[in-house]
């Protein structure tokens, strides 16, 4: 983890449209929001992007697709298709500027054998499909300890990792390399947030206006 001074953030499955001036006053610097296609509601959509990025607020990319929670998730079909589908969101929808990150979730405590074969799999394929694509974004891991861990490790084209807030999981209380981390939950200005933190470079981005 880098010694670069930190800043704080949150995610939330809700808008944030209206809440950007007041969440800047406060201190934040980044906002997480969703792209997936199962729920559309918890999008984060351009008009949002815009008034968050006119707020002084940075967005942090998220892929979570129905549930990925287990092992039987993740497989070279599941990589492919997330991939493509988030890589077409971010650039046809949010118009996401090239060289920022889109984050995917791994939402469980997987172990070894899970990251050795199909979560590496997996992985790998959001590699292959993005270069397929064009390469204009990185990648990040959102997860366990051990699961950010083993991204940065044996995927080198795995960019950034966000630790969970799950403290129990494998590997979570001891990780150091993360980009940006939860550490709590809670509400703010009516919405259901989880709290962060993150340091350095974390791939966010804001729209130009």
């Amino acid at each position: 983890m880098s010694t670069e001074q930190r800043v704080k953030g949150l995610d939330t499955t809700q808008s944030c449209i209206h809440q950007a001036e007041d969440l800047h006053k406060q201190g934040y610097a980044f906002v997480g929001r969703y792209y997936n296609v199962n729920r559309p509601e918890k999008n984060l959509t351009l008009e949002e992007a815009e008034a968050l990025s006119r707020g002084g607020i940075k967005i942090v990319a998220v892929w979570e697709n129905g549930y990925p929670t287990t092992s039987g998730y993740f497989t070279e079909a599941a990589g492919r298709a997330d991939a493509e589908r988030a890589y077409d969101y971010a650039q046809h929808v949010i118009h996401q500027p090239a060289g920022s990150a889109i984050y995917f979730t791994i939402d469980y405590d997987a172990s070894v054998a899970d990251l050795s074969h199909g979560i590496h799999q997996y992985m790998q394929t959001l590699v292959s499909t993005f270069k397929a694509h064009g390469n204009a974004y990185k990648i990040g891991i959102y997860g366990s300890g051990l699961t950010c861990e083993y991204a940065i490790q044996h995927i080198p084209d795995i960019h950034y990792t966000w630790l969970a807030e799950s403290s129990g999981w494998t590997h979570s209380r001891t990780f150091t390399g993360w980009n940006i981390r939860q550490t709590g939950s809670g509400s703010l200005h009516g919405l259901s947030i989880d709290l962060n933190e993150a340091v350095g470079s974390y791939g966010s981005f804001d729209i130009p206006l």
